[in-house]
């Protein structure tokens, strides 16, 4: 009996790296290239990651939809690439555990990546020590996210603002007073 279900493990993750290689069809147009060795490390990293999380995931894993998702990030190139994917693994299983599974995959993957080009300018560790950490501790009182409570705008069908705005605890520069300022100066 064991050797079937080691059978059946085995045959599934065959199946996962095939669909993370497969990732490399459109992500070489952007100049990202996943080796096979550097995709079984994330197969690998993968099972870490949902063991340290205490999460158990059937079917596909999450890797496919943040290749896809993040792949176009002017933050990420080839030099950083499956180390970034790596560490949003781990980060994505961390905090949908922390929100409690009150997001959908969806949800917390768009709201990663609106934050990584927007607020974290690619930084990892502020992306999962400050911005995930306030917005899952939002979400865990109850705070409902925009794509959850459908705000839209209505003539550009874009989220109006940047959800983590309203979570931020740091001052941030008015672009307009500063451009003011600037010309006083001169």
């Amino acid at each position: 009996m064991d050797d079937m279900f080691e059978l059946i493990v085995a045959e599934q993750q065959k199946q996962e790296l095939s669909r993370v290689l497969e990732c490399n069809k459109k992500t070489e147009q952007l100049g990202l290239v996943l080796s096979q060795e550097e995709a079984a490390g994330l197969m690998l990293s993968r099972k870490a990651a949902l063991g340290e999380s205490q999460r158990v995931e059937f079917g596909e894993g999450i890797l496919p939809k943040l290749i896809y998702l993040f792949c176009d990030s002017q933050y990420i190139n080839q030099d950083n690439y499956a180390d970034i994917l790596s560490e949003l693994q781990e980060i994505f299983y961390l905090y949908k555990n922390d929100a409690m599974d009150e997001l959908t995959d969806d949800e917390l993957l768009g709201f990663m990546r609106r934050q990584f080009d927007e607020v974290c300018f690619g930084d990892i560790e502020y992306l999962k020590n400050t911005c995930l950490e306030r917005f899952s501790r939002a979400v865990r009182s109850g705070y409902k996210s925009q794509m959850q409570s459908r705000l839209r705008d209505e003539y550009s069908l874009r989220d109006t603002e940047n959800e983590y705005s309203k979570l931020s605890e740091e001052a941030r520069w008015e672009y307009e007073v500063y451009k003011m300022r600037l010309e006083d100066t001169y």
